[in-house]
């Protein structure tokens, strides 16, 4: 039976990217395990050079935006599922969230559960993927092992591209994702490091902190970053 489970979800990633006339890609994991699911958004994550979780492909803007927000703020299924290396439920956003701030933002997004699941490399979590559903309400177990065969999916595609040179990777593996809009992150985050005289880590948490006081995007915050037009200096609280 799981056998014959993993042949369909393979197969469905497999049509995804045959009706693009193209090699199979994140964005055909997480469009693949969008409809299967029932799902209004999936994102994955990869852990960064800096340790954190860093989305790289969203099914819509909406995913996107609540993707980005997580990051932002620190808190989420994804940042947990990260640094606990298990699957985090959340069947209704709604209620007795552990995660308040991002649970307000979700649902007002349209989004009420949330199910994020660890690409696994060993005992090591190196990603997540992450479902979102516009109706409260818990998976069945049919479609929890689905899940769990879409992240090892997501998990193998990481693996076999794993050697690949970066521009290769970014062009054919996360095509279609978060692509320049978090590059700009990246170069930020330096530029904030130099500033600061500080490791890239503290620069990082210093530009998240100030897109979430300022409430704006992360991104958006780096452009700025970046044009010139804020600067961080190393007395700044």
């Amino acid at each position: 039976m799981e056998d014959g489970r993993a042949r369909e979800v393979t197969s469905s990633i497999n049509k995804m990217a045959q009706d693009e006339g193209a090699r199979v890609a994140v964005r055909h994991v997480c469009q693949a395990c969008a409809q299967r699911m029932r799902a209004v958004g999936v994102v994955q994550y990869v852990v960064s050079d800096l340790g954190q979780g860093e989305p790289v492909y969203a099914t819509d803007l909406a995913a996107e935006q609540i993707a980005e927000l997580q990051v932002t703020l620190g808190e989420g299924p994804a940042v947990d599922t990260l640094s606990e290396e298990r699957p985090m439920v959340a069947i209704d956003l709604t209620t007795g969230s552990r995660w308040p701030m991002f649970s307000q933002a979700a649902v007002e997004a349209g989004v009420r559960a949330v199910f994020a699941f660890p690409l696994q490399m060993g005992s090591i979590a190196v990603g997540v993927l992450e479902v979102y559903r516009s109706e409260p309400g818990d998976l069945t177990t049919v479609e929890y092992r689905d899940a769990l065969l879409y992240a090892d999916a997501a998990m193998a595609l990481l693996l076999e591209h794993v050697n690949d040179e970066p521009s290769t990777q970014e062009h054919d593996l996360f095509a279609g994702g978060f692509g320049s809009r978090w590059d700009i992150v990246h170069q930020a985050t330096g530029v904030v490091s130099v500033q600061l005289r500080s490791g890239l880590s503290e620069a990082f948490l210093r530009l998240r902190g100030h897109a979430f006081l300022t409430g704006r995007g992360l991104a958006d915050v780096a452009e700025d970053v970046i044009e010139g037009r804020l600067r961080f200096e190393p007395d700044d609280v």
